[in-house]
């Protein structure tokens, strides 16, 4: 049996990342291995097996750790990584060279030297644009990162046209070097029958409670809105929470009706998508947002940010709000719960049939094409 184009998968967002990206530098290997690629695979210095993205042995599980060191080494000093990262782009080179680089976060190909060619996935450019609601360094490294590949001739694959577009207004890379690639829908659990109806109408709100999510203007537009006083509408947070003492969560713990729920399994996660009177999800930017499309995918009643990449997500299968103004948000919430029952049955098809359109086979066959020619 002829053996394919061999492809090294970058898999180093597995270092630091438990959300999506973590969960497609799982299941990306195997894709590619389906579709006839040669996969090989590493997170940084480590080699990992392409059938669990894990490393084999003791040696590979401290070069795993050691490649931990050596990223958040490169954020606390980016000056520093900036000037010797050629360098050491030859030892990865040595370790993981001959084949075509793909990497699943447009940072990685600088520890690998800044090679002129391969593939490399963008999500947002929020790094760029919004610089504080990420640790310090992130920023300087991710200027880097995409000057890099403006000046290569790699080719990138966004999440969504919003990305691409800023891809090529804010660093002129050229729509022949771009590929937009919508992601899909992991597996979900069906809601077991053990699980009982809430005693009270719920908003959910389905992500990590940091800034970027907007999460404080959610809360404080439910507590002007008077839903849970006047109607007993509860707000359910769940998602990764910061520390007790982070302002969202001091405001969330202060507001009546708001419940955090942190994290739960994926059947709770599935009954709550099921339950709820409406998801909520008022985001500044989303290079994707996959909690919105689950949520569609439930048939939720969605009421989601005409921003980055969510109009392209839901069309017309949600309502919108602009997340910078809060009285439009105050209104959007209202408006929603409000909706009469032949706009609510409506919008809850037309989200189902929408998330359809959004598969992983249509993502990888997409990137299997891209890899072909890079």
């Amino acid at each position: 049996m002829s053996i394919g184009p061999h492809v090294h998968c970058e898999l180093a967002p597995i270092l630091v990342n438990r959300t999506a990206v973590y969960r497609m530098c799982r299941q990306a290997p195997g894709e590619l291995m389906q579709r006839g690629f040669h996969v090989s695979c590493s997170a940084l210095l480590a080699r990992l097996s392409p059938n669990n993205a894990e490393p084999a042995n003791r040696i590979e599980r401290h070069l795993l750790e050691r490649s931990r060191r050596w990223l958040m080494w490169a954020i606390r000093n980016p000056g520093w990584f900036g000037r010797t990262h050629r360098l050491a782009g030859q030892m990865m080179r040595w370790r993981h060279g001959g084949a075509t680089l793909l990497s699943l976060d447009p940072l990685y190909p600088l520890f690998h030297g800044t090679p002129d060619r391969g593939v490399a996935i963008s999500y947002d450019i929020t790094p760029i644009t919004d610089p504080e609601w990420h640790p310090q360094g992130v920023s300087y490294l991710y200027e880097l990162a995409y000057a890099h590949l403006a000046r290569s001739r790699m080719h990138i694959v966004a999440s969504c046209q919003d990305t691409a577009d800023q891809l090529r207004d804010r660093w002129g890379i050229p729509p022949s070097r771009l590929t937009v690639l919508p992601l899909g829908l992991f597996p979900s659990p069906e809601i077991p029958a053990t699980f009982e109806a809430p005693s009270e109408p719920f908003l959910l709100f389905v992500g990590t409670v940091e800034p970027r999510k907007n999460v404080a203007g959610l809360i404080q537009a439910y507590a002007d809105s008077g839903l849970f006083a006047e109607r007993g509408i509860r707000l359910r947070l769940i998602g990764m929470k910061n520390g007790d003492d982070h302002p969202i969560m001091v405001l969330a713990r202060a507001t009546p009706g708001v419940d955090l729920a942190g994290f739960v399994s994926d059947a709770e996660l599935a009954a709550a998508y099921r339950q709820c009177l409406a998801f909520v999800y008022p985001s500044f930017c989303e290079g994707f947002g996959l909690p919105l499309l689950e949520a569609m995918h439930r048939g939720c009643l969605c009421l989601s940010t005409n921003t980055g990449a969510s109009p392209e997500v839901a069309g017309d299968a949600a309502l919108y709000v602009n997340p910078y103004n809060p009285a439009d948000i105050v209104q959007g919430l209202r408006r929603l719960v409000a909706l009469p029952a032949s706009d609510v049955d409506s919008l809850r098809r037309k989200a189902r049939e929408r998330a359809a359109q959004f598969t992983w086979k249509r993502f990888y066959d997409g990137l299997a094409e891209v890899l072909s020619v890079a």
